[in-house]
């Protein structure tokens, strides 16, 4: 089947967009993409076994036949950061089902700072104020690119993995004005750059009604709750403006039960390795400072999944991390 042209995928997307990853399947670099105008998959492929990223983008009716189709061209497939519906249908057809940590979600209309919990927000909002930096919405152009991608490498530099931007499972950073995409900076009291932040949008029937934080950078001097605050400016925006989600995105490999699915004990056992071991988050990626952070906006959370249809499991994972850049 043919490649899905873009604005194919960007009609698809402002009907059914309505999940965290629908941006990224649409946009990202370096992806496939299966299906036609009724919906379409996006996929990487590694040696012989191609990843999906997410849920179809296309009409849950639509989704089973999509799948089945797909699956008739790449035999050899695992599904990354799924719903539990699309896992119910993978199920049906004989995948393993792994939880993959949850998503965590904001409803805005009725979201607060009040509470002991959000204590720690409330802190960083004021101390903000006390330090005198400033976020506010504005686009690349005006801020200059050329100030945005210093901070960015700054970031980078500090990062676990510095090499490459972790791809696949996160969206690359793009040093670009992109479609429908937003941004937050924060500048210290004599102006200068220090922090900003990058919300994807969710659709809903051609409307954009929700956004997912994407990227979070700072310089390493800026104030360490610096992005709590951005996080906290973007919901008190977002709500003003009548819209109904922020989305925190994943935290990889929390909260792993397996109760649902017939799941792989091996792939269980790795991932909660991955969520535990201190050496895993020092060198290779950060997942339980990850969680932490998001945990503190104590918004919802909603389980996802990794499907797969092909063992050993150990050999797909490795092929994940290689997607993701990681390896």
């Amino acid at each position: 089947m043919a490649e899905v042209p873009l604005e194919v995928r960007i009609s698809l997307l402002r009907q059914h967009g309505s999940f965290t990853q629908a941006y990224s399947a649409t946009f990202q670099p370096g992806l496939e993409h299966f299906g036609d105008r009724q919906g379409f998959m996006a996929y990487r492929r590694i040696g012989r076994t191609a990843l999906v990223l997410s849920d179809p983008v296309a009409p849950l009716p639509c989704a089973g036949d999509l799948i089945r189709r797909f699956l008739a061209c790449h035999p050899d497939a695992a599904f990354c950061q799924i719903s539990r519906r699309v896992a119910e249908l993978l199920a049906r057809q004989g995948f393993l089902i792994n939880e993959t940590g949850p998503e965590n979600r904001i409803d805005l209309a009725h979201y607060d700072f009040s509470g002991r919990a959000k204590q720690n927000l409330r802190s960083a909002i004021r101390r903000m104020a006390k330090l005198g930096y400033v976020t506010r919405e504005s686009t690349l152009t005006e801020v200059g690119a050329g100030k945005v991608g210093a901070v960015s490498e700054a970031w980078r530099r500090r990062r676990t993995v510095r090499r490459k931007e972790i791809a696949f499972l996160n969206r690359p950073f793009v040093l670009a004005e992109e479609p429908d995409v937003r941004m937050l900076f924060t500048f210290d009291a004599a102006g200068k750059l220090l922090a900003f932040a990058v919300f994807d949008p969710i659709f809903e029937q051609g409307r954009v009604v929700g956004y997912t934080s994407q990227h979070n950078r700072h310089l390493p001097e800026a104030d360490t709750q610096v992005q709590q605050a951005i996080k906290c400016h973007a919901i008190e925006l977002f709500r003003s403006e009548g819209k109904k989600w922020l989305f925190l995105g994943l935290s990889p490999f929390a909260d792993i039960h397996d109760k649902n699915f017939r799941h792989d004990w091996l792939t269980r056992r790795a991932f909660r390795f991955a969520y535990e071991n201190a050496v895993f988050n020092r060198f290779l990626y950060p997942s339980k400072s990850l969680h932490a952070h998001k945990r503190q906006f104590r918004g919802s959370t909603e389980q996802t999944y990794y499907a797969f249809n092909r063992t050993p499991s150990l050999p797909r994972i490795l092929k994940l991390l290689r997607a993701c850049n990681i390896l």
